[in-house]
């Protein structure tokens, strides 16, 4: 092969490498290996070049759906060589350069403690096979893995098991759960990841991390994802592993607990349903007919001439079907539930319901019709049963669950919150409970219960008694609503002077969070105390 056309081609690659190092450079400015983030080393892990019809394209990142390259190079010269010719003399040359690279770098930013690159060739003559080439080149640093490592550990330690600090932000979150699943970083086993996941979602609860466990669970519930579609399921059958089933199991569990839609509900149980019929799985088994096995059978099952209750706390169902229509079926179905929430029955669950009954829903604009709204709204027509709703709303409230009958986001309800709603606009002598509620309530991610306040207006009016559920309610969450019913009935200058004694009771930044409420940006000029 001509010198002086291999020199053209090998210095247009590194050309294209020069353009990708310089943007990492201007895209981070005075930044070094750990400074921004404590865990991370560097950013990149990936290349993949390739070299067709007198283009060098280069992808930064191993994304399945991108056809744009991050950099284009043009390069005629490609034209003029066949693929042997590049496999036996511009791939050496390549390889030995870019590592060059990569260990030059290796106390900054720019790379992480391993690479992988992609060389493609594609030539203008020949069958597929003869005139196209891919191969994959894997560089590690040793020295900065290990380094890697030891901080990881340092940080497990301080910020999962000894809690001594809080996770910082969503960014030490994403590097963290990547580095956790990274096996050939940590060299954990499946059996131990789990047990560590678990931690971390114990953890995650604690005040000083909260706010954080959303995104936890999503980046776990990623990559958990990601090890099932990109290692799991590639594996033979015959040599997997029972820790590697495990881990499987695992993720459909993981998914199904803090599913974010009905599908992902959906495919995780296809999940399960696999691990037991194609990798042999007994424990999936039980969980998809009895749950885990901890409840015992009198807990999960009731059956009598009037009704049937079964749940799943894998699943976290209760089936609940009903054969009579009259209050002591719905009084055993309640007491069914409530036993099975005071002994460790999730409190995120749902009901599937099945009765011959009217299908009604409380009227309440703006809540999502479900199975489990459609159960409680029945009870709500046996007054003799409102004892045992309220007693079942005080054990169900428990603060960051959630219903999962409807899709999580503006429709999601803190579990007894249809009792409650139910009781609170049926007589006043609930008021107390709708407090208790407010107490327990997400302000930051619930939304839904503003209707059940727009409803408390419109039944109650304005007394001592409801205006102060109502200012509570406002402050309960995040609604950024007005309450424009309020603000009308407030044109009455009796109930204008019960709020101005009311508001006595709160601080500066809660009377104008309340003001708003009632009347929006045009509190102001409205009142005037």
């Amino acid at each position: 092969m001509d010198k002086v056309l291999k020199e053209k081609i090998i210095n247009n690659t590194f050309d294209g490498i020069d353009k990708i190092i310089e943007s990492q450079y201007k895209d981070h400015p005075n930044e070094k290996s750990y400074s921004c983030c404590r865990i991370q080393e560097g950013y990149n892990d990936y290349l993949k070049i390739v070299f067709k019809k007198g283009k060098i394209n280069y992808f930064r990142n191993n994304f399945d759906w991108s056809t744009t390259p991050d950099v284009k190079i043009n390069c005629e010269n490609l034209k003029e060589i066949q693929r042997d010719d590049f496999l036996e003399e511009i791939v050496p040359e390549i390889k030995s350069k870019f590592e060059e690279i990569f260990f030059k770098y290796k106390d900054s930013f720019l790379f992480r403690y391993k690479f992988l690159l992609i060389l493609e060739f594609e030539g203008e003559e020949g069958t597929v096979k003869d005139r196209t080439y891919k191969e994959d080149f894997y560089f590690e640093n040793k020295e900065r893995k290990k380094e890697l490592k030891s901080k990881m550990e340092e940080y497990i330690k301080e910020v999962i098991f000894e809690e001594k600090k809080a996770i910082k932000d969503t960014r030490e979150c994403v590097v963290f759960i990547g580095n956790l699943f990274d096996f050939n970083l940590m060299e954990y086993t499946e059996k131990y990841l789990i047990e560590l996941l678990e931690k971390i979602s114990q953890v995650m609860k604690s005040v000083k991390n909260r706010k954080l466990e959303k995104e936890i669970k999503h980046d776990i519930l990623y990559h958990l994802s990601e090890w099932t579609d990109n290692i799991f399921l590639k594996l033979d059958t015959k040599t997997v592993t029972e820790e590697q089933i495990d881990l499987y199991i695992y993720k459909a569990l993981f998914q199904i607990k803090y599913a974010t839609y009905s599908y992902d509900t959906k495919f995780a149980c296809d999940a399960l349903k696999n691990a037991m019929n194609n990798y042999s799985s007994q424990k999936t088994k039980q969980y998809l007919e009895k749950g885990t096995g901890i409840l015992s059978d009198e807990l999960i099952y009731y059956k009598d001439k009037n009704l049937e209750c079964k749940a799943n706390d894998v699943l976290a169902t209760v089936d609940i079907k009903i054969k009579n229509e009259v209050a002591k079926s719905y009084e055993k179905a309640l007491d069914f539930i409530i036993n099975l929430l005071t002994n460790g029955f999730p409190h995120s669950y749902l009901i599937k319901f099945s009765s011959k009954s009217e299908k009604l829903f409380l009227d309440i604009k703006g809540l999502a019709k479900s199975s489990t709204h459609r159960f409680f709204r029945r009870i709500l027509d046996f007054p003799e049963l409102y004892e045992k709703l309220e007693n079942y709303a005080k054990v169900a409230m428990k603060e960051f669950e959630w219903y999962q009958d409807v899709e999580a986001g503006e429709k999601s309800l803190l579990p007894g919150s249809y009792a409650v709603f139910g009781l609170g606009l049926y007589d006043e002598k609930y008021f107390p409970l709708i407090k208790e509620y407010y107490s327990k309530v997400d302000g930051e991610h619930q939304l839904v219960h503003q209707y059940f306040i727009t409803a408390l207006i419109d039944k109650y009016g304005v007394s001592e008694k409801s205006l102060a559920i109502f200012l509570d309610g406002f402050l309960s969450g995040q609604f950024d609503k007005v309450f424009k019913n309020l603000a009308k009935l407030l044109e009455d200058e009796k109930n204008r002077k019960l709020l101005t004694k009311e508001l006595e009771n709160y601080d500066k930044y809660e009377k104008e969070n309340i003001l708003y409420s009632i009347w929006g940006n045009k509190w102001k000029k409205i009142f005037k105390e």
